[in-house]
């Protein structure tokens, strides 16, 4: 990354207290936000409200403007239009150091030529004489850093002696170093194997919990935004399709897109006629009589929907491939006239193999007008 970028976002303005929990968490609010690059619009009018010491994610697949408003956040783009107001002031009036924010990359960033202690000591090292702590401070800033992202004794060494789970705990102690009012996190954990992915997120959520920061961090991985955030922000093509805690958007997700998008699921396309809906004529399920008439799409969680043989009740299918997962069998069926595909999650029963006929019931499920 450009030494220019590096040096800005990690020379921030000391505004909290050096240890423990912040006195004030900064809120955030985003209004109205809109980005083109040229022609190409990469944010619509995105709003977002960010209450003072929340973990928030910013969820959906690459291309949906996710880092573009966090980045945004920083002050590192700035905006075709709109607003950000970190606790009631102007932020867009500020400088990337007034705005005080410490930033985690996915590939670490860090310094190679530079001790792990001189990386997250950097940010206050690099500023002026006026604002910049005694060396003491500093010094018992970082080992008080080490403690809390549990490294300690490690300070000496390089960013290319350390393991990549150890880099990114670098990488956090360095953004948290400045005393940040916010802090953002763009795929922090994306450059890591699974295991090791697993272990830093309970960490991080450890870390948030002790030391109250209003934290945004981007993410693809809905298992990581499930598991971290107090609430999800879920993205597509620069928009937001819905804002709510983990259980609501899994839950009650708002739009076909969301349910589709979170976890697995189940999706026909169904005929809507007198309160019942059907596939290829064969009915799938009973709906509430408000139902209007129509073509609409039905989803339904892996849960809900129940893998039986031929004869049973429900909608007749083929199986078209079964696959190993862990502690389970995913199974692969063709559905209706036009063989529709969806894949279920089996466990137990009796081997299954393609070419089978199956029949698939579905319990519970969510309608939405196509």
């Amino acid at each position: 990354m450009d030494m220019i970028v590096e040096d800005r976002l990690l020379s921030g303005a000391s505004g909290v207290g050096a240890h423990g929990r912040l006195a004030r968490a900064m809120d955030v609010r985003v209004e109205n936000l809109k980005k083109d690059f040229g022609d190409t619009p990469a944010l619509h009018g995105v709003s977002l409200d960010v209450p003072g010491g929340e973990l928030v994610a910013l969820l959906g697949p690459s291309g949906s403007g996710k880092t573009t408003l966090l980045r945004i956040v920083a002050g590192l783009d700035g905006p075709t239009a709109g607003r950000v107001m970190f606790g009631g002031e102007d932020a867009l009036a500020k400088t990337v150091q007034e705005r005080n924010v410490g930033f985690v990359f996915q590939h670490y960033a860090l310094f190679r030529h530079m001790t792990v202690f001189d990386n997250i000591a950097f940010g206050l090292t690099v500023r002026d004489r006026a604002r910049r702590p005694s060396k003491t401070a500093i010094r018992e800033r970082v080992e008080s850093l080490l403690e809390l992202v549990q490294l300690p004794g490690l300070g000496k060494r390089f960013p290319a002696q350390l393991s990549g789970g150890q880099r990114q705990r670098v990488a956090l102690a360095r953004a948290l170093a400045i005393e940040p009012q916010v802090l953002l996190l763009d795929e922090p954990f994306g450059a890591l194997d699974a295991k090791v992915r697993k272990d830093l997120r309970r960490w991080l959520r450890e870390i948030h919990d002790r030391t109250g920061h209003t934290t945004l961090f981007v993410t693809h991985d809905q298992e990581e935004a499930m598991e971290l955030a107090d609430r999800i922000v879920v993205m597509r093509d620069g928009r937001i399709e819905q804002v709510g805690s983990p259980e609501e958007i899994y839950e009650r997700p708002a739009t076909p897109f969301v349910f589709d998008f979170i976890g697995q699921s189940l999706r026909l396309p169904v005929e809507v006629r007198a309160g019942r809906a059907s596939l290829d004529g064969t009915p799938v399920a009973t709906l509430a009589e408000r139902t209007p008439d129509g073509p609409a799409l039905l989803f339904a969680r892996p849960d809900d929907v129940t893998l039986a043989g031929p004869g049973a009740t429900g909608i007749p299918g083929a199986v078209v491939s079964v696959r190993r997962a862990a502690g389970h069998r995913l199974v692969e069926v063709a559905l209706g006239r036009d063989g529709h595909r969806a894949e279920l999650a089996v466990r137990g029963g009796e081997p299954i193999g393609p070419g089978e006929p199956v029949t698939v019931t579905v319990r519970a499920f969510r309608l939405y007008a196509a």
